[in-house]
């Protein structure tokens, strides 16, 4: 039997030795037959690029300081040729607008611009330095200067220390993702929990024999800026009293949001230790987190924050990331320091425009005034460095994903189904949309849209919608 299985071997060996060798015969007869044929010829282009593993140099802003204010070249190819303004704007200008009209006929206030990201060049302007209420688009703004101050990678913890024996204090430092129990499995993304938080918590306290504890929670990270004065009070369906210490976004079990989060989350931190067999006495109150650690939890990386906050458009989790920006510049982490930190950031990326006033960080401020001139520029830059680019990670696809999903649908926009990648702004009378798309021509663009005054929201949203598919579907040089 044994020296079967050895001649079986060899036999197995000797056929695979003479299927390499008649292959390689029959490769180079072929490639003979196809030079003699004129099939082939030397320097013919490869499949893929000798360049593609290459390691990036290191990359320029995206155009030149004259006209625009950016500063470098273009960091992002575009193959096609650029398309001439003037029939650009001859086929947005053609699109029918008969029904964006204001309340009682008032008049609308339409503004564009759509740019090269190759070379900043202006390739279709109207009233683009008009400032306009932007809606959620304020976020585009904010996650640029977030990600133009930091480095990406940083987390923002959830500890918890021990001032004294028998008493811990939970303290946050502004992890706007912080769960109580974990998601759902496949969902992404995965952030932290106090689940995880209180058995760590659990497991150290009993190895220090204690199994009784007072809990005091920390959550002066941030300035407690609460609410921003200029959010109606109907807005608490949308945004959560802010703090650097909640958990499930401050959102109650029962529906609504917490006006109190961090003690919310302390209460729940306090109800998970007792399942792991701590005794937790009293309630929990306002504490200094002092002490040595007990335990922690970390935040996803911050571009995964930025990722999420832009992906669902987030007005709490953006509000979170504003006032850590605040603080990591070193301005008062409230409204007001969070905006003077995203102007100081968006004025030395060149993108700040005059006559721009921002009173959040998220777009739900109806008195948030910002060109449609400057949402182009920044997507221009998004699209242009790689540092920044995360960002659109986050931007749905046209008619494919998220608030895009269900639109897209005529003729004339669905050239950018699939193509175009957008931030969508949405409030009562405003509507706004700022992306990238390539156009039929091959040549990456930056766009964005701002309408006020219509009542008709659906209507403006399929102008903007035809706009980036006239846009998409243009071969306009």
């Amino acid at each position: 039997m044994k020296t079967r299985r050895i001649v079986e071997w060899i036999i197995t060996g000797v056929l695979a030795v003479v299927l390499l060798v008649g292959g390689f015969a029959l490769a180079v007869f072929q490639r003979e037959v196809a030079a003699a044929a004129g099939w082939t010829r030397e320097g013919a282009p490869t499949t893929v690029a000798p360049t593609l593993f290459d390691q990036p140099s290191a990359t320029p802003s995206a155009v030149e300081a004259a006209g625009t204010g950016l500063i470098g070249a273009a960091a992002v190819p575009s193959e096609g040729p650029v398309p001439v303004r003037a029939t650009l704007e001859s086929k947005l200008a053609g699109l029918d607008t008969s029904k964006l009209v204001g309340v009682d006929g008032a008049a609308v206030s339409l503004a564009y611009e759509v740019l090269d990201v190759a070379t900043g060049e202006v390739l279709a302007s109207k009233s683009a330095t008009t400032p306009l209420i932007p809606a959620s688009n304020t976020k585009t703004l904010t996650t640029l200067a977030v990600m133009n101050a930091f480095d990406g990678e940083e987390r923002f913890a959830t500890t918890v220390v021990q001032p004294e024996p028998g008493r811990i204090v939970i303290v946050g430092s502004g992890d706007p993702t912080l769960l109580s129990v974990p998601a759902k499995a496949g969902t992404y993304p995965r952030p932290a929990t106090t689940q995880d938080l209180a058995a760590r918590t659990a497991e150290a306290l009993k190895q220090a024999g204690q199994t009784s504890v007072t809990l005091g929670f920390d959550a002066t990270w941030f300035e407690e800026p609460g609410w921003n004065a200029t959010w109606p009070a109907n807005y608490r369906d949308q945004v959560t009293q802010l703090s650097a210490l909640w958990v499930d976004e401050g959102k109650l079990p029962a529906g609504g949001r917490s006006r109190t989060p961090a003690l919310d989350a302390a209460k729940t931190f306090a109800a998970q230790l007792t399942a792991n067999g701590i005794t937790v006495t009293g309630e929990p109150t306002p504490a200094t987190g002092s002490g040595d650690e007990v335990a922690r939890v970390e935040s996803l990386p911050l571009h995964v924050l930025v990722e999420t906050a832009m992906n669902r458009s987030n007005n709490s989790y953006t509000e979170v990331l504003g006032l850590q920006l605040a603080r990591h510049v070193g301005q008062p982490t409230t409204f007001a320091g969070s905006v003077a930190a995203i102007r100081a950031e968006l004025t030395e990326l060149g993108v700040w425009d005059e006559g721009t006033v921002l009173h959040d960080a998220s777009g739900l401020s109806r008195s948030n005034l910002v060109t449609a001139n400057m949402l182009a520029k920044a997507m221009l830059l998004l699209d242009s460095q790689p540092h920044l680019s995360v960002i659109l990670d986050g931007l749905p696809t046209a008619g494919v994903t998220g608030t895009l999903a269900d639109r897209f649908t005529d003729d004339i926009s669905s050239p950018a189904r699939g193509v175009a990648r957008a931030k969508t702004g949405t409030l009562s009378l405003v509507s706004s949309l700022a992306g990238t798309t390539i156009t039929d021509d091959g040549r990456l663009v930056s766009f964005a849209f701002i309408i006020n005054g219509p009542p008709d929201g659906w209507a403006s949203k399929v102008w903007a919608d035809q706009a980036t598919g006239v846009v998409a579907s243009c071969g306009c040089s």
